[in-house]
């Protein structure tokens, strides 16, 4: 995934929680996608970033936002629902 699109994706995920009016979410891919009103396909990068932030312990502050965890669903271990805390800078945006 590149840059553009990584951020692309961040943001979409940002812009979720800031207009929940809230500074802590705990969502799916599928939510966010659904919030934006993308395709279904748009919910395996949303998901894979997620991923990729969460395993790599990433607070990066041009994302606006890190994951603090995932719930799994009982029998795959696959996380599908992520805890997404805005991160200071973007409080200010609510």
């Amino acid at each position: 995934m590149d840059s553009e699109k990584r951020y692309y994706i961040a943001s979409l995920i940002c812009d979720y929680v800031i207009r929940k009016h809230i500074t802590r979410v705990e969502a799916s891919a599928r939510d966010i996608a659904r919030f934006h009103h993308l395709k279904g396909e748009s919910c395996r990068s949303i998901s894979a970033l997620m991923n990729f932030l969460y395993s790599n312990h990433i607070r990066k502050p041009g994302f606006g936002f890190y994951i603090m965890g995932t719930a799994a669903f009982s029998k795959s271990e696959y996380p599908h629902r992520f805890t997404i805390e805005l991160i200071d800078g973007a409080r200010g945006l609510l």
